[in-house]
């Protein structure tokens, strides 16, 4: 009898333990937030610059907007996120600041170079990357949202 108690005893203490530690791990929410916050700060970057683009500046204003992404993407890169489905978004935002940055500094290569059609280019395809990162935007919300 006394056999069966321990065993029982230790059979409860192992999952007792092995339930604390599964739940000590990050929950959704706190996984979301991370990205999100990311997130939002690249967002401001572009509004910000969207309200006060300087054209006094003209490409250099570009450069620093893409030095000013740079970080993020990899700011994002490091968050350690557990959760599959925001794994997707965070390799998405990933990719997203990487081609922004790209595509910021090409635009301002071709201003430099008065390479108007070039330059008129690489701002379609950073409109375009902004209609994406909306679409990414409104997907994770509505993940981060469910329960």
């Amino acid at each position: 009898m006394q056999r069966v108690f321990k065993q029982s005893f230790m059979f409860s203490v192992t999952t007792a333990i092995a339930l604390l530690f599964a739940g000590c791990g990050e929950s959704k929410v706190a996984q979301c937030n991370k990205v999100i916050k990311v997130a939002n700060q690249a967002s401001t970057l572009g509004q910000e610059f969207g309200k006060n683009p300087n054209p006094a500046k003209g490409s250099k204003a570009l450069t620093e907007l893409a030095g000013k992404i740079d970080p993020l993407a990899q700011e994002m890169k490091t968050l350690e996120i557990k959760d599959e489905k925001l794994q997707g978004f965070q390799g998405r935002f990933i990719t997203l600041y990487q081609n922004i940055s790209k595509e910021l500094n090409n635009a301002a290569g071709a201003i430099d170079k008065k390479n108007l059609p070039a330059a008129k280019g690489f701002l379609v395809s950073l409109k375009k990357s902004s209609n994406e990162e909306s679409s990414i935007v409104k997907e994770i919300n509505s993940y981060c949202s469910a329960k």
